[in-house]
């Protein structure tokens, strides 16, 4: 019987009997298919990695020549700025310690003239004595402090209004020379300067700066630490040279907490800082006043925070927020009327007698 055509098979049928067993072999996983040659391979890893090798080599010389240019732009920063500001900064440093040690007798010294420092320019830092015990602890607490009312009742401040200036956010929104001030406007620093604007001026031309921008293993890092010198160059460092160039005196005022301060700080809100908790209630304190220039100092005073608000008027009565705000503000004026006291007294008691008017209390400052 002959097979039909579509029973025929095409070819040798040795040849076809062996395809078919290959392809069973190769389903079953009993043979491999036959590989490229390795030597293409080969020669595909070898070019990968001599790429990868140059690509490496030329990003990290591109690398370095961007932290060179960098590192240039704090040179001329550094030169503009001079070695006088880090004098100051020891200087100033080494008196907060020496006051929170308590190695400062009470005294006002002979020729301390109220008219003189409450003109100014001074240097003025608000810590609490905890912070007060070394340079790394009193920079951090640098950071947190701010004008109040006891600037506000000693010192003669500028002329124009503080609110007078454009609005900002971040100094970043304000002109060469400008900071964004306590009160939200672009405007230059004013007396009595606060003693953070000489660390935010110094802190690129610190070492750790250094160090984190040799520490950058990459161009974003890079630029983001160019643009942080750039914004410190156009303004703190600015204003840093101006405090520095200026200051004729130094004021620093440490807050004591003890048991009593703490418990009457029970009722502080959440949103107050520890700082202002404290401030809130009676406490002791201690100032200090020092002329730079003759580096001693004027007055070492120790001090009781307990001033008194008393209303006007037959308004209702305010919440609990703006009563501890003004009890802040009236301690810390009534500190600044007792240094005006013992200026004007020439001495650390002046007693019973008339006190010095002093400026018009402004909230906020």
């Amino acid at each position: 019987m002959g097979l039909r055509p579509q029973d025929r098979e095409r070819g040798l049928a040795a040849l076809n009997e062996a395809r078919q067993t290959r392809r069973r072999a190769i389903v079953f996983g009993r043979v491999r298919v036959r590989e490229v040659a390795t030597g293409f391979w080969l020669m595909t890893f070898v070019g990968l990695l001599i790429f990868s090798i140059a690509y490496y080599r030329y990003t990290l010389v591109q690398l370095d020549a961007r932290r060179s240019e960098v590192l240039g732009r704090q040179r001329a920063i550094a030169s503009a700025v001079g070695d006088d500001g880090f004098v100051l900064r020891e200087k100033l440093e080494r008196w907060v310690m020496e006051l929170g040690a308590g190695k400062l007798p009470v005294q006002v010294a002979p020729g301390a003239g109220l008219d003189d420092i409450a003109r100014g320019p001074t240097i003025y830092l608000r810590l609490p004595l905890s912070e007060s015990e070394s340079p790394v602890r009193i920079r951090k607490g640098a950071a947190r402090s701010l004008r109040d009312g006891f600037t506000s009742c000693l010192f003669v401040g500028q002329a124009n209004a503080p609110t007078a200036g454009k609005a900002c956010v971040q100094t970043s929104q304000c002109g060469p020379g400008e900071v964004c001030s306590d009160w939200d406007v672009c405007a230059p620093p004013a007396h009595p300067y606060n003693l953070r604007l000489l660390y935010a001026g110094l802190r690129v031309l610190d070492p750790p700066w250094r160090a984190g921008l040799e520490a950058a293993n990459d161009d974003l890092e890079v630029r983001a630490i160019e643009l942080d010198l750039e914004h410190v160059g156009k303004h703190e460092a600015v204003a840093a040279v101006e405090l520095t160039r200026r200051s004729r005196y130094f004021a620093a005022v440490l807050d004591e907490s003890s048991g009593a301060a703490a418990a009457g700080a029970g009722g502080a809100g959440a949103d107050e800082s520890p700082e202002e908790r404290l401030q809130a209630v009676d406490h002791a304190v201690r100032v200090g006043l020092w002329d730079i220039q003759r580096q001693a100092p004027l007055a070492v005073l120790q001090l009781e925070a307990a001033g008194r608000f008393v209303p006007l008027g037959a308004k209702a009565g305010p919440d609990e927020k703006t009563l501890r705000a003004r009890q802040r503000q009236a301690n810390n004026c009534a500190i600044a009327t007792e240094v005006r006291a013992a200026l004007a007294a020439g001495r650390p008691d002046p007693g019973a007698g008339a006190l010095p008017d002093a400026p018009g209390l402004a909230v906020g400052q």
